[in-house]
């Protein structure tokens, strides 16, 4: 991993979220699966949504959402969210798939999404994907806060994308990512790697499915993308200054038009810190790409002079710095 980076650059994917129709199940599956911990595990918020955590500051979470869409199919569906594992554990994470009923891949050798490893792909009760992945080379940090049943950080997101070069054009400017160039990468295919050695890949299609967030019918699915805290402003205040906000009824608690039309563009996001921040700036800390893809920056401050780890912080974390700054109250 180098830390001698463009200022505002990515680390890691410090969480995703996905969608479910049955919080409990997700979490009971995902408990015995991952090994994850579930964090606030009580009957109000099992009705809504959960979260768990696990390798390091990472985690996971899922909302309630009705009707679920159809499955695309084990490995075809996007987005699919990655975590590593290490190659010598292969087998043992097949039974334990094998143990709890989930349909899987046979493990292959890869290098079509920018990295050389060994994968196996998964999905859960609800159809999302996922992938366990054990590169040929594991990066400094990748296993870091890993629990017993060897399940490390989360090491790429995959999504949906009309336009590769817009979405790199985005990327580049707000996240000072660069695509990867490499002769095993098909054309169809844009690669994003992130500076502690994972990754945010993006597949080609002609139109966008129904589990691409922003133009599906799901709740909240989004990834945190990983900046040092010294970076988090300014990262934002560049969108702020660029991007339109997508407009929000506050008497409905929704936002106004939708669908896949729609600009790149900010949003207000649902948690405490995000609704806070929106009451003092008026502006989203979510942000969509041109398919719809929900993201928002995550603060890191480097452990050991490192971003191998990092101390996390949300936007709850800096929303109260603001207020202190500018005296704005709790």
């Amino acid at each position: 991993m180098l830390d001698d980076q463009r200022p505002g650059t990515i680390y890691w994917i410090d969480h995703y979220v996905v969608a479910t129709d049955d919080v409990e199940r997700w979490v009971d599956f995902h408990e015995r699966v991952l090994g994850a911990k579930t964090i606030l595990r009580d009957g109000r918020n099992l009705q809504r949504q959960a979260f768990q955590d696990l390798a390091g500051p990472c985690h996971h979470g899922a909302f309630r959402s009705q009707p679920l869409p159809v499955s695309a199919g084990l490995g075809k569906g996007l987005p699919r969210h990655g975590l590593f594992i290490r190659q010598e554990d292969i087998e043992k994470h097949l039974r334990r798939l094998d143990d709890c009923s989930s349909p899987h891949t046979d493990p292959f050798q890869t290098s079509a999404e920018g990295d050389e490893g060994i994968a196996i792909r998964w999905e859960d009760p609800d159809g999302n994907q996922f992938e366990f992945w054990a590169p040929d080379r594991m990066p400094e940090g990748g296993m870091v806060g890993s629990g017993p049943l060897g399940i490390g950080r989360i090491s790429h997101g995959v999504y949906e994308c009309r336009d590769l070069q817009r979405t790199a054009d985005l990327f580049n400017r707000y996240c000072s990512l660069e695509p990867l160039s490499s002769a095993d990468v098909p054309s169809d295919t844009l690669v994003l790697p992130l500076a502690a050695g994972g990754r945010i890949v993006f597949k080609q299609v002609e139109t966008l499915g129904r589990r691409t967030c922003g133009w599906g019918t799901l709740n909240g699915p989004h990834a945190a993308l990983v900046v040092r805290d010294e970076d988090f402003f300014p990262n934002y205040e560049k969108m702020w200054a660029e991007l339109p906000d997508w407009a929000w009824d506050a008497d409905r608690r929704a936002f106004i038009d939708g669908g896949d039309h729609l600009p790149a563009r900010m949003a207000r996001h649902g948690g405490p810190g995000g609704s806070r921040w929106y009451e003092m700036r008026g502006r989203g800390d979510d942000w969509y790409d041109w398919d719809t893809n929900c993201f928002h920056f995550f603060g890191g401050a480097p452990k050991g002079g490192s971003m191998a780890d990092y101390e996390p912080h949300s936007m709850d974390y800096f929303a109260k710095l603001y207020a202190q700054e500018h005296a704005l109250g709790a």
